[in-house]
């Protein structure tokens, strides 16, 4: 399956899960109901028996059955929506749930900073914005997690075991496998899960609560028989709640294991797919299995199990409940070599000398192997083929990335981690070529922006202004990063200055649009200015006139000739003209600009990612019709590829 597919999957075992949770509330609201009902009758049976009334007690109560059960049920749904409520931050909130701290991009230390650059090449190589990183200081296991309700609010969390124990390729394995989960929608999943399980297993701490309270009053005498009964009766209640939250808690465990086991799998396969290197998550799994385990010391570690890259239970669970297939399953569905699991000495991890080797022998390596790629990045070639690489992580797009990021000045990359320093750069890419604009930006940045703001945009306009697009595009991403960090009203600022430089010519060119859909996608979404779009349209036959546009657009933005321009627009209007969208038209420069191609992808966010994937094929075949793809093809597929919330790898290296 490629990507699109794993979508499509996602949103299919989100709609499972869904009626998994609504038979499992059904269940339980039910069973309590009538262990209420038990727990009155006997309560009533026992009244009677002590006052010699021989009225006859029925066992069921409709009313009160009700009662019972709409309690259990706010209960639970308030407990899901509290839930819901605390991860809406997304991944940030459950790194810092499970006791990470974020880490500082500006560190010098080796193995954060080889960290910091493995998920940045993964980034760029993928066209996913950098995600949050965060580190798990106390855990000594191997183990990470990928967390978020999208791309814009993902976070990536590692454990200190992963720093110390695993080599360079062990650490891209791990990192490329929690990529996967970000790239295949398994993470909104994963929050929706933790919020069930929250939910059913507020029953089981209320159960306990009200026994300890009953306990801690246990010691004061009960004078009169009423009060006995009433003791029964809360001792009853405390155990149904206790036996029907841990009932909850199975069924919960249940759900995650069907639907996790078969993702580990896939992951697995796509970190490989990633870096065309068995044995780097092969490795990570063997020191797993052999001295350094994967176990999570923290107590809320069960609440996500679901989400480790390893099982984070010390002891082996029953295959029906455990969440990882097990190691030796793992190794071998990768073509790893099954020779059993490292034993190293308790406590072995790399020094800070052979991290900085392994750092500079790996990359080595990479760029030493870029001689064997299929296209040639450096020229911009790009065959039809690779048109399947949209969405996905390629090894060749991962030694393009590490290219692009190390022809970047490092002064470049160090500023882009800084607020300050992300907002210059972001400000840099938006100036004009021609003097006058540019004189009328200079004059926007110098009376809006703050004085360590201006001051950092003069030292890097004048290096930013004659980059390479994709070089641009690659500080954009890196930049998002130290932007999810502005407060709401610094964002909004920032905002508003954006616009201005864009808007200060009163046209929009094609490099400001894709900022534009860029910066709607990864920092718009993440501080709740918009929320992404229902997936409603499941066929192209309402789309022509859009399709139309699009088609059309990046057919005249990549050929000057007017013949050329029609014979890119056939290819791609062939493949969509076979998913249903009718007789496509090719229209004029005038009739598809970036107004018109902006109001054509809104309609194309509502796809389901299926069609999304054949507007994105139909879009490259029009844009490599000539053999390759110019730096203008590659701005708009991402700026589309933005606008549809789909990945796309940097095409063009120079």
């Amino acid at each position: 399956m490629d990507f699109f597919d794993r979508q499509e999957l996602a949103r299919k075992n989100s709609k499972h899960l869904i009626f998994y949770y609504i038979v499992a509330v059904i269940g339980i609201v039910c069973s309590f109901g009538f262990a209420v009902l038990g727990a009155r009758y006997l309560f009533l049976v026992q009244q009677s028996a002590q006052t010699n009334s021989l009225v006859r007690q029925s066992f069921f109560d409709p009313e009160f059955f009700l009662y019972s059960a709409l309690g259990v049920l706010v209960l639970i749904i308030l407990s899901t929506l509290f839930k819901i409520s605390t991860l809406s931050e997304g991944g940030a909130a459950v790194a810092k749930s499970l006791g990470g701290k974020e880490v500082d991009p500006t560190t010098k230390d080796p193995r954060y900073r080889r960290l910091i650059n493995v998920v940045e090449e993964m980034s760029i190589a993928s066209g996913v914005s950098v995600p949050s990183i965060y580190v798990m200081d106390q855990e000594d296991g191997i183990n990470a997690f990928a967390a978020g309700h999208s791309s814009s609010n993902a976070t990536i969390g590692v454990t200190a075991g992963c720093l110390n124990k695993l080599n360079r390729s062990e650490l891209q394995g791990v990192i490329a496998h929690e990529f996967s989960h970000i790239l295949n929608g398994d993470m909104r999943l994963n929050i929706r899960m933790m919020s069930v399980l929250y939910g059913i297993l507020m029953m089981f701490i209320v159960g306990k609560f009200m026994l300890r309270s009953f306990g801690r009053s246990s010691s004061r005498s009960r004078s009169n028989s009423k009060e006995g009964g009433g003791a029964a009766f809360i001792i009853v209640v405390s155990l149904a709640l206790l036996l029907i939250g841990l009932m909850g808690s199975i069924m919960a465990k249940l759900i995650k294991a069907a639907v996790s086991r078969q993702r580990e799998f896939l992951a697995d396969a796509s970190a490989v797919q990633f870096t065309r290197d068995p044995s780097g998550i092969s490795g990570a799994l063997k020191k797993i299995g052999g001295f350094a385990g994967a176990k999570i010391e923290h107590p809320r570690g069960e609440e996500v199990s679901h989400m480790f890259f390893g099982s984070c239970y010390k002891k082996k669970l029953s295959n029906l409940l455990a969440t990882h297939p097990p190691i030796d399953d793992r190794i071998r569905a990768i073509g790893g070599a099954s020779d059993g699991f490292q034993t190293l000495p308790e406590g072995s991890k790399l020094n800070s000398d052979q991290i900085s080797m392994d750092e500079t022998q790996s990359l080595v390596s990479s760029f030493s192997d870029s001689s064997t790629q299929r296209s040639d990045p450096e020229k911009g070639f790009f065959q039809e083929k690779d048109l399947n690489q949209i969405g996905q992580i390629m090894a060749d797009q991962v030694v393009v990335a590490q290219r692009i990021v190390s022809e970047i000045d490092e002064s470049l990359i160090s500023l882009v981690h800084q607020k300050s320093g992300a907002l210059a750069v972001v400000y840099s890419l938006l100036l004009s070529e021609e003097d006058l604009v540019r004189g009328n930006q200079l004059k926007v940045i110098k009376g809006t922006c703050e004085s360590e703001v201006s001051k950092t945009f003069k030292t890097v306009s004048d290096q930013v202004i004659d980059m390479h697009s994709t070089k641009k595009i690659a500080l954009l991403d890196l930049a998002v990063p130290a932007l999810r960090r502005l407060s709401p009203e610094e964002y909004g600022q920032f905002c508003e200055i954006i616009n201005e430089l864009i808007n200060i010519d009163e046209q929009v060119d094609l490099f400001e649009f894709m900022i534009q859909k860029n910066i709607r996608l990864h920092l718009d979404t993440f501080f709740g200015r918009i929320q992404p779009p229902n997936e409603t349209i499941k066929t192209l036959s309402k789309l022509n006139h859009e399709s139309s546009v699009l088609l059309s657009a990046i057919a005249g933005f990549g050929n000057e000739d007017e013949l050329n321009r029609l014979q890119a627009f056939k290819k791609g209007a062939a493949v969509l003209e076979l998913s249903g969208t009718g007789k496509l038209k090719f229209l004029s420069p005038e009739n598809c600009g970036i107004g018109q191609m902006d109001e054509a992808l809104k309609a194309f966010e509502k796809c389901v990612p299926t069609l999304k994937k054949t507007l994105l094929i139909a879009c490259g075949k029009a844009a490599i019709s000539d053999g390759k793809i110019t730096s203008n093809e590659a701005e708009i597929l991402r700026a589309i590829g933005d606008s549809m919330g789909t990945p796309i790898p940097p095409f063009v290296y120079t």
